[in-house]
């Protein structure tokens, strides 16, 4: 997913190279023809550079896509593997601030390991407003880091859209910068200098949506838990739980009623940049993704797509939550909520490949989203 914020200027080129494996057909700026409904085992290569101007990063480019495809069925008796995609993003800014990611997620053939993972690189300042789920936004401070993430997770099916499986998570986080003055530089918030997290996870995830990037009908559940412990090198040690439940109705034609839920739980040493946050591009759209911080996160959020006329759709979207350090800190004050509406373009519709744009309201304003694939 790209870089999401109050996006005052947004210049965008789309520069597309798809191959079709099972038919050539006719494309103009590598948007797949209308026609182009069939479920036939495709590849596609979407890339979207990008050009933005925000408060907080000046002017800014880079870019951003992913690479979609479906591995083909050796005989008969297998089956045709969902859509299987890697998603990259680069940008620098103005500001100097650098962001590499790429996360995949691949079925191999006849759907019998699911491997998930990702890898980035930032270089990134942000804003520190203290921990909690009432924190000012006058207490904000900046800070600056650097960080290396590695996640692989690799998981069997068990049976039809049933995966277990283990993760391994490697986070190297470093040159740290602070506001002179502030929380951070104190040295009393874990995790202030940085340090190594190093992680084993056991997962289980039940997905049977019928597409991984815009699903209309099935189901996704997910279950992670992830030890930190020095002995496999990490310099904090703390438990993480995840929890992620998806559920998808088709209404009509062309219409989707969306549900997501996602918990997260940690308990231990839990460094500041691995706590639980309130926010995003995903979960949450109205809030900056690390405005709010805690040890633990629950939230649920909806959304409705439809399909307007060609290629454009719009969605509306609503969605509540909450960072908590226990059960006693949820308040009805206190609780976030989000609401708001999008416009989608369609660039493939066998696939359904939209590229998103949307706007959220929450209690201290709203943000602009703009992406590849859909929040959820």
């Amino acid at each position: 997913m790209l870089h999401s914020g109050l996006v005052h200027f947004l210049v965008l080129l789309l520069l597309v190279a798809q191959t079709t494996v099972a038919q050539k057909q006719k494309r103009f700026l590598g948007f797949a023809p209308l026609d182009d409904t069939l479920n036939v085992e495709k590849r596609g290569f979407f890339v979207l550079p990008l050009l933005y101007y925000t408060p907080d990063t000046r002017w800014a480019y880079g870019g951003a896509g992913v690479y979609y495809f479906k591995v083909p069925p050796k005989t008969e008796d297998e089956v045709l593997t969902r859509i299987s995609y890697i998603q990259f993003l680069a940008d620098y800014t103005q500001n100097r601030q650098l962001d590499l990611w790429g996360v995949w997620n691949v079925f191999t053939r006849n759907e019998n390991y699911l491997l998930k993972g990702e890898v980035r690189y930032r270089n990134f300042p942000d804003r520190f407003f203290g921990i909690g789920n009432n924190t000012p936004s006058a207490q904000e401070e900046r800070y600056e880091y650097s960080l290396v993430s590695i996640k692989n997770l690799m998981l069997k099916k068990i049976k039809p859209s049933l995966f277990v499986g283990f993760d391994y998570h490697f986070e190297y986080e470093f040159d740290f910068g602070y506001t002179p003055g502030g929380i951070l530089e104190q040295g009393s918030i874990t995790g202030y200098k940085g340090g190594v997290g190093s992680a084993l996870g056991a997962v289980a995830v039940y997905d049977s949506r019928d597409n991984a990037i815009n699903s209309q009908t099935g189901k996704l559940a997910e279950l992670s838990t992830y030890v930190y412990t020095p002995a496999i090198g990490s310099t904090f040690s703390f438990v993480a739980i995840n929890g992620i439940y998806q559920q998808h109705w088709l209404v009509k034609k062309k219409q989707s009623l969306n549900l997501q839920t996602k918990l997260r739980l940690s308990y231990g040493d839990v460094p500041f940049l691995d706590l639980s946050v309130a926010g995003g591009d995903d979960m949450l759209r109205g809030y900056p993704r690390y405005r709010y911080r805690e040890n633990h996160f629950i939230g649920t959020q909806v959304e409705y797509r439809a399909h307007l006329f060609w290629r454009l759709g719009m969605v509306g979207f609503a969605g509540v939550g909450d960072v908590f350090g226990s059960p006693n800190d949820i308040r009805f004050s206190t609780l976030k909520y989000s609401v708001g509406s999008g416009l989608r373009l369609l660039v493939n519709p066998a696939e359904r490949l939209n590229i998103r744009f949307d706007y959220a309201l929450g209690k201290e304003g709203g943000y602009f989203y703009f992406s590849v694939g859909e929040a959820f």
